[in-house]
């Protein structure tokens, strides 16, 4: 078997309302998937992260010569060479995207080759549903606080009545929309009161606050029993992760923009997060959040994989949940986002307060090339 063809296909979507975190407003859903072809007509798909500008060009002009003609059975010998040479050419800037949305297409061709669930081939399922939480809770154009607060109170308790027992909110309102941290705290108490002391409730500033910030909110948080405090702050400084973990009583989290087992090697040997969240889109694909997955699960801290895509993006990440060891949770976005409802011709949806894993070959799901078509942003 030889990779016959790497394509980058661009996929957009525009929302007809934007919503923010504490970093950008959004208003739309872009993605770049990567549709590998072996000469036997088996075909693998997977997804980078962050915009088509880039990833598109490294797969196509960059990746493809390179990988044509491999074995595309040889998943971990293929990412660890992509990741040398893509050293070796851009020194200090590894394209950790381009090699997951690679690394995730060969495994599901693979395991359409073998007829296997990839899961089955990163080790084993030891489970085959997952318990989710709800993750949302972004926010939109609105005139005042108490707006807010009543736009997200009712998003959660819609979250909870469809199942779901753990819910995700952002924080982080100062830089867009000039809210300081007292507010963010006052937000989560005001989920907190909604849904009850039963539901499992975590937060994410998506990096905003300066040191002594985080330790205020965190302290605001740890009175509400939050699970987690996801990325506190700037994900390049591992030192205030670590000084804060040891300091705060409420767990940190952090991941989605820490890349490879050298990086997350730090974060683990520093005890910088109570939980590691490697992202299969930025991490360096199902390769990469396996192996992170090992190393958490030596250092005993629980891997709970990031989750922010499409729906390639979704079954890939079930397929690693699968084998984790311990208590691992889906984070299961519930904002507008057609491609990854659409995408596949059974969409993977949430049973209560969980989501089967799918089962069949590959990452489990099919793509719908009509949905494909309509979504792709180059025709």
């Amino acid at each position: 078997m030889e990779v016959a063809s790497v394509e980058a296909i661009p996929l957009r979507r525009d929302l007809g309302e934007r919503f923010a975190n504490a970093q950008k407003w959004i208003d739309s859903r872009e993605y770049c998937l990567v549709r590998v072809e072996a000469d036997d007509g088996t075909v693998g798909w997977g997804e980078c992260w962050g915009p088509t500008a880039g990833n598109r060009e490294i797969v196509e002009e960059y990746v493809e010569p390179w990988l044509t003609g491999r074995d595309p059975r040889n998943v971990e010998q293929i990412h660890d060479d992509l990741i040398y040479k893509l050293r070796s050419s851009y020194h200090s800037y590894v394209p950790a995207s381009v090699v997951s949305g690679v690394d995730i297409a060969l495994w599901d061709l693979y395991g359409k080759a073998l007829g296997q669930p990839v899961s089955n081939l990163l080790g084993g399922r030891r489970r085959d549903r997952v318990r989710a939480y709800a993750t949302g809770h972004f926010w939109g154009d609105v005139d005042d606080f108490e707006e807010l607060r009543a736009d997200v109170v009712e998003e959660a308790e819609g979250h909870v009545a469809a199942g779901f027992d753990a819910l995700k909110n952002k924080i982080g309102l100062a830089r867009l929309l000039g809210w300081g941290p007292e507010k963010d705290v006052e937000l989560v108490r005001a989920i907190r009161e909604a849904v009850g002391d039963d539901v499992r409730l975590m937060t994410d500033a998506n990096h905003a606050y300066d040191v002594a910030d985080a330790r205020r909110v965190a302290e605001g948080l740890a009175d509400l029993d939050v699970h987690f405090f996801e990325e506190p702050v700037p994900p390049r400084n591992i030192e205030n992760y670590a000084a804060l973990n040891d300091e705060v009583e409420v767990p940190l989290a952090g991941g989605e923009c820490w890349a490879f087992q050298h990086e997350f090697d730090r974060v683990l040997d520093a005890d910088a997060v109570g939980y590691v969240q490697p992202d299969v889109t930025s991490a360096g694909g199902l390769t990469s959040t396996r192996r992170v997955a090992t190393m958490a699960d030596a250092a005993n801290v629980q891997c709970l994989p990031h989750v922010f895509g499409s729906a390639v993006a979704l079954a890939a990440s079930l397929q690693v949940l699968a084998t984790i060891p311990g208590d691992p949770m889906l984070e299961f976005d519930r904002t507008p986002n057609p491609i990854r409802e659409d995408l596949a011709v059974d969409p993977i949806t949430n049973d209560g307060n969980a989501v089967p894993i799918p089962d069949a070959p590959g990452l489990g799901i099919e793509i719908d090339l009509d949905v494909l078509a309509e979504f792709r942003a180059d025709r």
